[in-house]
């Protein structure tokens, strides 16, 4: 459903991403993973359109994303970037601004509107609705933020450290909601992500990017202690309990 062929990427001489291939399917859960400057960001930057690769192509459904309007673009891929800028508009006209692509007019539909009334449900946000942006807490921000993205009604949801600055409840909650979006609407979800085993814990497949390339890619197969210190230049140990399975740095006492 998509898929990423031989893309590369530099900024002007620095190669910053070389033969980057990979599939992925509506209703996968994907983590990229790997160290700070990996390429990561300028990654989904590239499926988004937002920068053109040096070459490579990638495909929603056997089409170029090249190939389609903005319009189409924004009915097949919604972005949710590190950083964001806030306006003095509420919870609810936020997210209905998620619903520009499906617009027929200057007036939203009352799809529109209850596409809104869903996701406001779905992310908890329902008592903030009539709130403005700046007077919402970072978490419930992120929160409004990513259900933008949602009422677009992507094919592919793309979000870069979408928990990063979010307590450890917050964390959990936006991954469990993407998790579940991901399988209900049948959404493949691409994230970056720092934190291993929350990956781990949430992902049916796994990128991870060493050296401009990817280094490793599947399923929890691939967690094992040697490619996670190669790829992080630490010593781990995985441990499995049960089903799940940990990755634990290995630190010297001080």
């Amino acid at each position: 459903m998509l898929k990423v062929d031989n893309l590369e990427f530099s900024f002007k001489d620095f190669q910053v991403l070389s033969g980057i291939c990979f599939e992925a399917r509506r209703g996968e859960f994907v983590s990229i993973l790997g160290n700070n400057g990996a390429g990561k960001s300028t990654l989904l930057k590239c499926i988004a359109r937002l920068l053109k690769p040096k070459s490579g192509v990638v495909l929603i459904d056997g089409k170029d994303v090249n190939s389609f309007s903005l319009h189409q673009l924004s009915k097949n891929v919604a972005y949710v970037p590190q950083r964001y800028t806030t306006n003095r508009i509420t919870v609810y006209e936020a997210i209905l601004l998620g619903r520009k692509p499906h617009f027929t007019g200057l007036i939203p539909s009352s799809e529109d509107l209850e596409k809104v009334e869903m996701a406001l449900d779905i992310f908890g946000l329902k008592h903030l609705a009539f709130r403005y942006l700046d007077e919402i807490s970072g978490g419930e921000l992120q929160k409004v933020v990513i259900a933008r993205a949602f009422v677009q009604e992507p094919k592919v949801l793309l979000l870069d450290e979408p928990i990063n600055n979010l307590d450890l409840k917050n964390q959990i909650e936006v991954l469990k909601i993407l998790k579940k979006l991901s399988r209900q609407e049948e959404i493949l979800v691409i994230v970056i992500l720092h934190d291993l085993n929350l990956a781990i814990r949430f992902s049916d497949w796994f990128i991870f990017i060493k050296d401009r390339k990817i280094f490793a890619s599947g399923g929890k197969e691939i967690i094992t202690a040697d490619m996670i210190s190669k790829v992080y230049g630490v010593d781990v140990k995985v441990e499995k309990h049960g089903d799940e399975i940990f990755v634990v740095p290995i630190v010297a006492a001080i």
